[in-house]
């Protein structure tokens, strides 16, 4: 008899919470900053959530940012487990669009075909990168047993699902088909030895929220 597959058939995706950085609308990459007032109220507002789904034994992976940590962390608390931060789910490097605005990236998006024809950050990382780095980071966690829970970054998520769904990179970057608001969540289920969305970027868990700004 075939061992039977033990591994999750569920995946759940997290944006952090809002931080001063997602607030200037600039690109800050790897700054470290923590969740802001507005932050904190969303992820309790998305721990509450999670804490109402009855999830199979939820594991919490965090990236190594502070922002990603404080929010796993107040999953961890609701869900009565614990975070484990693991390596390549950051945001993904801007390179020398550091400190360039959010909306650079769509009025000048044609600055991000790298001279290898890669979609990307000059100097930074490019999506297939990040995409590559992020999919190898959930490699032992997709090996194990339970409900993983991953927090991570608006760039390294939209990076990652446009890989998984196998959509054209500039397209989705431009049409923001994979864009998280803050603490938005994707829920992924397995079908067929392949994931396949539920839902993309839900944010229903912040309706309640007064004078959120879902950067």
């Amino acid at each position: 008899m075939p061992a039977q597959d033990s591994s999750p058939d569920r995946l759940f995706l997290v944006r952090h919470g809002r931080t001063a950085g997602n607030v200037s609308q600039v690109l800050t990459g790897g700054a470290d900053d923590p969740l802001d007032e507005v932050g904190q109220a969303q992820v309790e507002a998305v721990a509450r959530w999670f804490a109402a789904q009855d999830l199979e034994s939820p594991r919490i992976y965090t990236s190594s940012y502070l922002r990603a940590r404080q929010t796993g962390t107040a999953l961890a608390q609701a869900l009565r487990g614990q975070i484990t931060v693991i390596d390549g789910l950051q945001e993904i490097a801007p390179g020398d669009w550091q400190g360039r605005a959010y909306s650079d990236m769509h009025t000048h998006a044609h600055e991000l075909v790298r001279s290898d024809g890669s979609f990307g950050f000059p100097g930074g990382e490019s999506l297939e990168e990040v995409a590559i780095r992020f999919r190898t980071a959930l490699q032992p966690v997709l090996a194990q047993s339970g409900t993983p829970i991953i927090v991570a970054h608006g760039g390294s998520l939209i990076a990652y699902l446009t890989d998984l769904m196998g959509a054209d990179v500039r397209e989705a970057w431009l049409d923001g088909r994979y864009a998280h608001a803050n603490t938005a969540v994707t829920e992924l289920r397995k079908l067929n030895q392949g994931w396949h969305a539920v839902s993309i970027a839900a944010t229903g868990h912040l309706e309640n929220l007064e004078n959120t700004n879902k950067q």
